[in-house]
């Protein structure tokens, strides 16, 4: 009789919930999905947590999915044949890793406070500090290139500035990035509107500026932020660095994995998906799970099991706060094909308090997918 074959799942964002629940519905295997204490956060969260509107608590949620098994720890490694869990060895037939990116740590700026979070748990240690200013300067600083959620940082520059607005502080908002034009990989009808949010919201913003991310961590906005008469408050959106787990599947030009067409590493049985890998496509919600998707009808496919079709390319759609609980939304899609040979297609849902409802809704439906019946 055939033993039910072993997959291990990393992670438990959008590309690991994906991956265990094509796993489970596509054939008799036995799923194990790991992250820390088992649970999961709703990243687009992070905003509303920052600026003490909401608790992280409300972005996270305990993974239960029937068929799967959920285990509760850290990893401490890929090996072949399995996972390294807290000195004990997970013998696997395959891995799918989605541990995500990690984040550089952020110093003190040499003038005011300085924060940098990229997720609702660092947004909640962040909170008191960003409430605390009254009046002055805030500046947002992308320190580097890739970042997930690319709307975000300018959604977060905007929700500030008209929060200062609605309590009558007097604090002026600033923007720094080091890219050319706001999300420019997306063409420039994207990048035009969120500078017209930005007009709209008093932010003012600098493009293409150099920053150092090694002198951020050592606490120094460099190369524009600080030549500009530093900040009372400078919030960064700190470096992206390669997961550990995967620190020997990288090298030196690039956080991220590169991988095959399935998502396969140069390791044999080990895929990564989600915003570790390398892709095309933004690092946004649906683009993740649809690696994971990818990823597990690969892995079915290899240990002899029939599959579904192969899903079609991923349509981004992405939220972007814009304050005073207004939310814009942008559609992506590939109707020339998937990238790098087709191009994006952007369409833009204007700011509205209507879609705020969408927000919650999306907020919702993520819960759903990891918490089964609920």
């Amino acid at each position: 009789m055939r033993a039910v074959p072993t997959i291990a799942v990393v992670g438990t964002g959008p590309a690991g919930i994906a991956a265990a629940r094509q796993l489970r519905d596509g054939a008799d295997v036995h799923v194990v999905l790991i992250a820390p204490e088992g649970r999961s956060e709703y990243l687009p969260g992070t905003l509303t947590v920052a600026t003490g509107d909401a608790y992280a608590s409300q972005y996270k949620t305990r993974v239960e999915l029937a068929g799967v098994e959920v285990l509760p720890a850290t990893v401490d490694s890929i090996e072949p044949g399995g996972l390294r869990i807290e000195g004990s060895l997970l013998r696997a037939d395959a891995v799918i890793a989605a541990p995500g990116l990690a984040l550089d740590p952020v110093g003190r700026a040499t003038r005011g406070e300085t924060v940098g979070f990229w997720d609702p748990t660092g947004a909640e240690a962040a909170a008191p500090r960003i409430r605390a200013v009254e009046r002055g300067v805030i500046d947002v600083v992308i320190s580097s290139l890739p970042y997930r959620c690319p709307p975000a940082p300018y959604g977060l520059a905007m929700r500030l500035a008209r929060r200062a607005r609605q309590l009558d502080q007097q604090i002026q908002v600033r923007l720094v990035t080091p890219e050319e034009h706001p999300l420019a990989a997306l063409g420039p009808v994207l990048g035009d509107a969120l500078l017209a949010g930005f007009r709209n919201a008093g932010v003012e913003v600098s493009l293409g500026v150099e920053i150092d991310p090694d002198a951020l961590a050592n606490g120094v906005v460099t190369a524009g932020a600080g030549d500009r008469g530093g900040a009372d408050l400078t919030i960064v959106i700190p470096r992206h660095r390669t997961s550990p787990l995967l620190a020997d599947l990288v090298d030196s030009s690039s956080p991220l994995v590169t991988v095959d067409a399935r998502f396969a590493t140069e390791m044999a049985g080990v895929f990564v998906v989600g915003d570790a890998a390398a892709s095309p496509y933004p690092r946004a919600a649906d683009p993740a799970a649809w690696s994971g998707t990818i990823a597990a009808m690969a892995v079915l496919s290899e240990l002899g099991f029939d599959h579904a079709r192969t899903p079609l390319a991923p349509a981004p759609d992405c939220f972007v706060d814009h304050g005073d609980g207004a939310y814009g939304r942008i559609r992506i899609t590939y109707p020339d094909g998937p990238p790098p040979r087709g191009q994006p297609a952007v369409a833009i849902d204007h700011a509205a308090p209507a879609l705020a409802a969408d927000f919650e809704a999306a907020h919702r439906h993520w819960r759903s997918v990891r918490v089964e019946g609920v």
